[in-house]
């Protein structure tokens, strides 16, 4: 009932989530919303047609068949987890203060630093070495970063982006519902507004959290983001990840 009341929060009232993240529950509450989540998810990704909404889908429907697939998922997901609270984080600290614009800029480099190496990597005759010093010449900043972060800023961060899920997770309900009816347009209204949601919430959360401006926290969650799916993409491109993981994990 506690984690239940913890997640219930995250939908409506973000802010007095956030403050629910500065108590010692608040980590164990988080990773039962997050479990929630990532069964619901799985639960609801498996009984949905592979081929809706995208009827030409490249991914076979074997692909799909078996508990192989659910397997890689599930080892995948807490990988996922783990890196948005590690991005999330350290782009907080860095956009939590000096001027605007320039933060903004650097992140938007930052982030796209990763998937550029890649591209370079499958494109040209870029070898693995140059590949690897690439990536660690990137990741040096972050970490530098990341080590101005407390580690009571780690848990409340952990905690919050854990119960946030709680929305990702009431969003399953209308995709679930335009699945059943089998309507495109719907099954994308959903999408859009649960993006919305989880951006506002996100947003109006962090802003509270981290005691910082609200287009800051915004900025910061979106750029968290970006950077993930550029090491999601990256990993595809790279061999690492199978089409099919792939796209569960971008559903999910």
């Amino acid at each position: 009932m506690r984690a239940l009341r913890f997640g219930a929060l995250f939908l409506f009232q973000p802010e007095a989530a956030a403050d629910a993240c500065r108590e010692d529950s608040a980590l164990v509450d988080g990773l039962a919303v997050y479990a929630a989540w990532v069964v619901a998810s799985l639960l609801y990704l498996s009984l949905k047609p592979y081929d809706f909404p995208d009827a030409a889908a490249s991914v076979p429907a074997s692909a799909f068949a078996g508990g192989g697939l659910w397997l890689r998922v599930a080892f995948w997901e807490p990988v996922l987890a783990a890196l948005t609270v590690a991005m999330t984080g350290l782009v907080l600290r860095w956009m939590r203060d000096g001027w605007l614009p320039l933060k903004t800029a650097a992140a938007t480099l930052w982030s796209a630093v990763p998937l550029i190496l890649t591209v370079a990597y499958t494109r040209t005759h870029m070898g693995r070495l140059p590949l690897g010093a690439g990536m660690i010449v990137w990741a040096v900043p972050g970490v530098l970063v990341a080590r101005g972060v407390t580690a009571a800023e780690w848990r409340r961060v952990t905690a919050f982006l854990l119960g946030l899920n709680a929305v990702a997770l009431a969003c399953l309900i209308p995709e679930a519902a335009a699945v059943l009816l089998r309507s495109v347009l719907l099954y994308k209204a959903a999408m859009g507004l649960g993006v919305l949601w989880l951006l506002a919430c996100a947003g109006l959360g962090l802003r509270r959290l981290c005691g910082m401006s609200l287009a800051r926290a915004v900025l910061a969650f979106l750029f968290a983001n970006l950077a993930l799916n550029v090491a999601i993409i990256a990993s595809y491109m790279l061999h690492w990840l199978p089409m099919e993981v792939l796209k569960v994990l971008v559903y999910v």
